[in-house]
């Protein structure tokens, strides 16, 4: 028996194109964000995006599955680009603690031209050592140099007992503290820029903006 599967997944592909062209013409920019993490990162940005009540259709989230360092989270993107090119603007979510991070953003530099005839590029949204330093800001200003990613799970384990990675409510946990954390991350990088330090940091309080240009009125 033939299998439907392949002609499934264009159909699927065809109704996501259709509901991101109607939020086009609403004026709602179409992005694409693909996460390092399987479930912590998706999870929050989930709930970030219903919680901000920002169009569904203008956003699409995906894992980066077996990609975990920055490099391949960009080539990974920069391909899935190429097959859909209805995306106006593209970002990796990962953890800022890599060797080839560097190398990330050089590559990430490489401009991306839309269906529409326009450039983009991907935008990387690292934090540093991991993702759940910016959960942490949520809760405290924090700019100790956090020596690895354990660490800064036991300092938020200090706020969330039961924290667990695949937690599917971790947005709705910690949404209390949004703009808290968006400041202090601010703070944060104005400190880093007097210190010299590089640890601990975040650039997550861009994508909070940017969802925040997209909600609903």
């Amino acid at each position: 028996m033939r299998s439907n599967q392949p002609k499934h997944r264009q159909v699927r592909k065809e109704q996501r194109r259709l509901a991101r062209a109607k939020a086009s013409r609403a004026g709602l920019p179409s992005i694409l964000i693909i996460c390092e993490g399987r479930e912590t990162e998706k999870n929050y940005i989930d709930g970030l995006r219903d919680y901000l009540r920002v169009n569904a259709a203008a956003v699409r989230i995906d894992a980066g599955d077996s990609v975990t360092d920055p490099l391949g989270l960009v080539r990974k993107a920069q391909q899935r680009y190429k097959g859909d090119r209805d995306f106006d603007r593209v970002y990796i979510v990962c953890d800022g603690d890599s060797e080839r991070l560097i190398d990330a953003r050089a590559l990430a530099a490489r401009p991306l031209r839309n269906a529409a005839g326009v450039d983009t590029q991907v935008q990387i949204i690292a934090s540093t050592p991991c993702f759940e330093f910016w959960l942490l800001l949520h809760f405290e200003y924090c700019a100790r140099p956090f020596r690895n990613a354990a660490e800064v799970q036991q300092a938020i384990q200090n706020h969330l007992p039961e924290y667990q990675k695949n937690d599917r409510d971790i947005f709705s946990k910690t949404a209390a503290g949004l703009d808290r954390a968006c400041q202090w991350s601010l703070q944060l990088k104005r400190e880093l820029q007097t210190t010299g330090a590089i640890v601990p940091d975040t650039d997550m309080s861009v994508l909070v903006d940017q969802f925040r240009q997209m909600q609903k009125t």
